[in-house]
């Protein structure tokens, strides 16, 4: 994995674009809960975001695969957060914008609230032409490693069943789960590799 630098704004919508593509095509979760094209432009609205805060990584400069992710104690930076805030009031439908609220609130920030420390993953995504290629664990190993040599775990969220499948195989657990108001569910999934002990599962209805 390498960290995503000096692309251009044509670039950041053009992979934007086929990361938001890659997630509709899924037709599950989140995915479901406003139109197709509302979901794209938040994803590409996302990648400018993650990009812009210094959080985005590639598999090569082919760009199979997309990874976001950063420790419990990353400061935000406000500057992008906020463009990004702007964009999708200005540029998505207010069913949109209420989708990608709904959605946004991160279960595992309150099921590892007395971790000191964590990764915590945002973003998961292999392009379409690439999936089916084992990209997810070759993505999911650079967190991992970052995990494994700190002796902390790495945390994501998760939104549908299918999803949670996919990272129980790349060596995670399923620990916590949240029905949201739109009927959809967030599943909190972790890793802990060698450190890995007993863990408690949390039903967070």
């Amino acid at each position: 994995m390498q960290k995503v630098e000096h692309m251009t704004k044509e670039e950041l919508v053009k992979y934007g674009t086929l990361i938001g593509e890659a997630f509709v095509l899924e037709g599950d979760g989140i995915a479901t809960t406003a139109p197709k094209e509302d979901i794209v432009k938040a994803f590409e609205i996302m990648t400018e975001y993650f990009y812009k805060s210094g959080v985005l990584y590639t598999t090569s400069d082919d760009h199979e695969g997309f990874l976001a992710y950063w420790r419990k104690n990353t400061k935000v930076k406000i500057k992008p957060m906020l463009h990004m805030i702007f964009r999708m009031l200005r540029e998505m439908s207010f069913k949109g914008v209420m989708a990608v609220a709904g959605s946004s609130g991160e279960l595992y920030a309150k099921l590892y609230k007395k971790e000191k420390d964590y990764v915590a993953v945002s973003m998961v995504v292999v392009l379409r032409e690439f999936q089916g290629k084992g990209y997810m664990k070759k993505v999911l190993r650079h967190p991992f490693a970052e995990a494994d040599q700190a002796g902390i775990p790495c945390v994501l969220d998760t939104d549908t069943k299918l999803k949670r499948e996919k990272y129980i195989k790349c060596g995670m657990r399923n620990t916590g789960e949240k029905k949201l108001k739109s009927g959809q569910y967030l599943y909190t999934m972790e890793y802990r590799g060698k450190y890995q002990t007993g863990y408690q599962y949390c039903n967070a209805d």
